[in-house]
C-alpha cells in the first residue's frame, strides 16, 4: 500500500501536530484562523509563515485538503490510515499459521485466530471487500454461503445490504443455505431475499452442520467452525426469539462479542470453491 502514515508529527507541540489536533475538532479553517488558534489556545508564539509551511506540507502528504482557502482533514487519508493500522494490528497481534498443504487441493491454507466471533466476522467482511476490489469482468462470479444462523443480518443489516449492492453491481450471483429453521431464521432469510440473495432453509440436525459456516467468493473459500458453547448459545437465542419486536439485540451482541478463541480458515482454490458451490446450489435450485 502506497500510503505513508504521517502521525505522530514530531513532538506534541510541533506546529504540524497542533494543526492536525485543531482540525480534528474544528473545520474547515483558514490559515489565519489556525494561526490564531495556536497562539491563543496553546499559547505558542508561532508565525503565520510557520503555520502556512506546516499546513502545505500536510496537504502535500494528503493528510489535509484545501477548499476555498480553507483546510480540513482528508477523510480518504483517515480511511486509508485505518486500513494500514488494521493490517498492522492483524500482523502483530493475530496468530497466522500455515498448515501443511492439503494434497487433494494443492493450495496453502491460512488459519487466523480471533478472540471473539464478531472480531472474526469483521475480518471475514474485509476479505469479501478485498475480493470485490480485485474482481474483474469475466472472473468467476458465484458467491455461496452455508451456515446455521444468519445472525449478521440482525447486528449488521446495513453492512449486509451495502455488501449485497456491491455484489449485484459487479454482476455476482449470491446464494445462501441456512441449516436451521427457527422462526427467526425464516425472518432473516426473507430479509436476505429482499436484498437480492437466492436462499433456502434446509434443516439439519447434524452437529457438524450446526457448527460449520462456509462462504465462497470466486476462488476464495472462507470457513470456520463454532465451538459447542457458541452453537448452544446461538441456538437458544434463535429459538426463544420469535418476534422482531421482542428481540433482545444486546443479548446477541454479548454472545458474538464474548471473549473466546475462534479460528478462520482461508483457502484459495477455484476447483474446491466450485465443488462447494455445486453442493449448496444442488439443494437450493
Amino acid at each position: 500500500m502506497k500510503l505513508q502514515i504521517t502521525l505522530p508529527l514530531g513532538s506534541k507541540q510541533s506546529v504540524k501536530n497542533l494543526v492536525f489536533t485543531i482540525l480534528s475538532h474544528e473545520y474547515p479553517l483558514k490559515l489565519i484562523q489556525l494561526t490564531n488558534f495556536i497562539r491563543k489556545r496553546y499559547g505558542k508564539a508561532v508565525t503565520f509563515q510557520a503555520v502556512r509551511k506546516a499546513v502545505l506540507e500536510l496537504v502535500n502528504e494528503d493528510v489535509l485538503i484545501k477548499q476555498n482557502n480553507e483546510f480540513s482533514i482528508n477523510k480518504e487519508w483517515v480511511k486509508e490510515s485505518k486500513k494500514v493500522i488494521d493490517s498492522l494490528y492483524e500482523i502483530i497481534y493475530e496468530q497466522k499459521t500455515l498448515p501443511k498443504k492439503v494434497d487433494s487441493i494443492g493450495n496453502e491454507v491460512s488459519v487466523f485466530t480471533f478472540s471473539s466471533l464478531n472480531e472474526m466476522m469483521k475480518f471475514w467482511e474485509d476479505l469479501i471487500n478485498d475480493w470485490l476490489g480485485n474482481f474483474k469482468k469475466g472472473d468467476y462470479n458465484i458467491n455461496c454461503w452455508e451456515g446455521a444462523h444468519m445472525w449478521e443480518g440482525l447486528l449488521h443489516s446495513d453492512a449486509e445490504k451495502n455488501m449485497m449492492e456491491k455484489l449485484k453491481g459487479k454482476g455476482i450471483k449470491s446464494y445462501v443455505l441456512c441449516t436451521s429453521n427457527s422462526i427467526l431464521d425464516k425472518i432473516l432469510l426473507k430479509f436476505y431475499k429482499q436484498i437480492g440473495i437466492t436462499g433456502l432453509i434446509s434443516k439439519s440436525t447434524s452437529h457438524f452442520d450446526k457448527s460449520y459456516y462456509v462462504g465462497t467468493y470466486g476462488d476464495l473459500i472462507v470457513q470456520t467452525q463454532y465451538s459447542e458453547q457458541l452453537v448452544k448459545e446461538l441456538d437458544t437465542f434463535f429459538k426463544k426469539n420469535k418476534k422482531l419486536e421482542d428481540l433482545n439485540l444486546k443479548e446477541l451482541s454479548d454472545i458474538v462479542n464474548k471473549k473466546l478463541e475462534i479460528k478462520l480458515s482461508v483457502i484459495r482454490n477455484l476447483s474446491m470453491a466450485k465443488q462447494i458451490n455445486q453442493s449448496i446450489l444442488s439443494q437450493i435450485e
